[in-house]
């Protein structure tokens, strides 16, 4: 004889989850049962409807007990039992109307009588398997009725109708402890960062605040539970994709067969791993007069932020949340993101101040941020901060431990910028020996003024001058007139009528030279713009070569505390007479 055990999984605690950024997470719930000797069945209800069948696991602790079976019961078990009820009803009315076509003349008494010996037989049958099935639709009936009560209490209590059945055999009596795990849908997290940059007289200070936002509706609460936040993404397939050929046919833009998108599957990687409980403490006072110095020492430190510790997978990275963490289950009409704290971790960066006064007369702050953590930053929404003010959103990519990353810390007010208005001449060149033309001479001048009370030490200002894209326009470069190719400063194109694009000309040559940065005054040079891919590429002979082709024009400069200078740009255009010509 079995032993029956009920449990309802809202009467328990959620021992520890594992959240997934791809909508999953996995539930750890612990049970204590008392086993009788022999076969034991241990029901637990009112489990999540968005539990996952195929992701449970069962494990037990107990001296000789055995798990012999797990079984899941999904919602809805009524309208099988009906289902097959009616069924039944059906074959008996198709034998009883199949007796009244019975007729005496065209029966013999021995046909008759092995009828209703079979009749008999088979309404015996039938009413028996009527009966056991009432009896089934009763006890769920029973069932549907608690769990309606159920939901007079909680109206979230119809998210939580699955039901899941556990055989365990006991070599005797005994206590044991079960443990549940299991997947669940509508749960993710997502990361969430905060850049704290300080801007000192000798070096800046970098602090990034690593935190993660967590939201589920899986129906049930995770009220102090370990929680670990993973970057895996758990599937339910996890076969491998198969490509399929691509045919090529005699038919423009046609494809025989569709070639199926390539997906990669993550696996779940789970980490295991018990979170450190922090031990915080603030001294109380006491009648000692030294006791009361130190505690009001206490009082005013800042509350410390816990550390998550960082696990490192083949495929996946794991934080483990210290201390315990509450998330309720939202209902489908609200949804509130939770936060918790990752880690704050202190960083090194250089600064770099970025003006283009052409479009709006403000100096963008940059930090060029290494990460020196053991943690792996996740793509994210943050919000940065510069000398304790909100300056600006942004967001961060994907960065590994030793990687490096930009951000813009906004604009700052205290270097200021001034364009002032562009001036220009035009003179006529030619003779009657020589086509006339037209030479229209541009100068711009810019100022720019540092106000704070630390030197600027890095200040790249950028403008432009226009490119030609006919051989009849002609663009001189006067002023910087020495960042030149091949020692001239003309700047024209050519078009390319087989490639159906224009390319850079410097004289009779095709080609580039390399652009270099010339020193143009104290604390000043200047270059054709690069890029921050350039920056970043070791292939220097490419340096600069885009900024040149589109006439970009790069400053950089070192500005003392209250120290201003001025940056000029001069050009000229030459085209034919009566030639209209412009930007387009």
């Amino acid at each position: 004889m079995s032993t029956s055990i009920e449990l309802k999984a809202s009467q328990f605690k959620v021992h520890s989850v594992t959240v997934f950024q791809a909508d999953r997470a996995e539930v750890s719930r612990m049970f204590d049962v008392q086993l009788k000797e022999g076969q034991n069945e241990i029901d637990i209800s009112q489990l999540p409807t968005v539990l996952d069948e195929d992701s449970i696991r069962v494990d037990g602790i107990g001296e000789g007990a055995i798990i012999s079976d797990v079984i899941y019961h999904p919602p809805a078990q009524r309208q099988r039992s009906s289902r097959s009820s009616a069924s039944t009803g059906h074959k008996k009315a198709i034998m009883a109307k199949y007796s009244d076509t019975l007729k005496s003349a065209d029966t013999t008494s021995i046909q008759l009588g092995e009828f209703l010996d079979l009749y008999s037989e088979k309404q015996t049958a039938i009413n028996q398997k009527i009966s056991l099935l009432q009896e089934k639709i009763e006890g769920k009936e029973d069932e549907i009725s608690e769990q309606r009560k159920i939901q007079l209490i909680d109206s979230e209590g119809k998210k939580r109708a699955v039901r899941i059945t556990i055989l365990v055999h006991a070599a005797k009596d005994g206590a044991a402890k079960i443990c549940l795990k299991y997947l669940v849908s509508r749960a993710s997290w997502a990361p969430l960062y905060d850049l704290r940059a300080s801007i000192g007289p000798t070096k800046t200070e970098i602090s990034l605040q690593y935190r993660a936002t967590v939201t589920q509706r899986t129906g049930e609460d995770w009220g102090d539970v370990e929680l670990t936040l993973s970057t895996a993404s758990p599937q339910l397939a996890s076969e491998i994709p198969k490509l399929t050929p691509q045919w090529l046919n005699p038919i423009v833009n046609y494809w025989a067969g569709k070639g199926k998108q390539l997906h990669l599957d993550s696996g779940r990687g789970f980490a295991k791993a018990s979170p450190r409980m922090a031990k915080r403490r603030i001294r109380s006072r006491s009648s000692d007069e030294e006791d009361e110095e130190e505690a009001e020492e206490d009082i005013r430190r800042p509350f410390d932020i816990p550390q998550a510790l960082s696990i490192e997978g083949a495929i996946s990275t794991s934080f483990v949340i210290d201390g315990l963490s509450t998330i309720p289950s939202d209902t489908d009409s609200t949804s509130q993101a939770h936060k918790v704290a990752v880690a704050v971790v202190d960083l090194t960066a250089e600064l770099e101040w970025i003006a283009v006064p052409r479009e709006q007369p403000s100096a963008f702050l940059q930090a060029r941020v290494k990460n020196t953590s053991q943690y792996m930053f996740l793509p994210g929404r943050a919000n940065i901060f510069l000398d304790d003010n909100f300056v600006a959103k942004s967001e961060i990519e994907h960065v590994s431990p030793n990687e490096s990353f930009s951000c813009s810390l906004g604009v700052d007010p205290q270097v200021k910028m001034t364009y002032h208005p562009r001036t220009k001449k035009t003179r006529s060149q030619g003779g009657l020996l020589s086509s006339k033309a037209i030479t229209t001479a541009y100068h711009q001048k810019m100022t720019i003024r540092n106000t704070r009370s630390t030197p600027v030490k890095r200040l790249l200002v950028r403008d432009q001058v226009p490119v030609s894209g006919d051989q009849q326009i002609k663009v001189t470069l006067l002023d910087p007139s020495n960042i030149e190719f091949n020692g001239r400063n003309t700047i024209s194109a050519a078009t390319d009528t087989t490639n159906k694009r224009s390319s850079m000309m410097v004289g009779s040559e095709n080609r580039l030279q390399v652009p270099k940065e010339v020193q143009i005054g104290r604390g000043v040079s200047v270059r054709w713009k690069v890029s921050d891919d350039e920056l970043m590429s070791d292939a220097a002979t490419s340096v600069g070569l885009d900024g040149a082709r589109e006439g970009m024009i790069e400053w950089v400069c070192e500005l003392g505390a209250g120290q201003a200078t001025d940056l000029t740009l001069s050009w000229e255009v030459t085209a034919p007479l009566g030639m209209n010509w412009g930007p387009q």
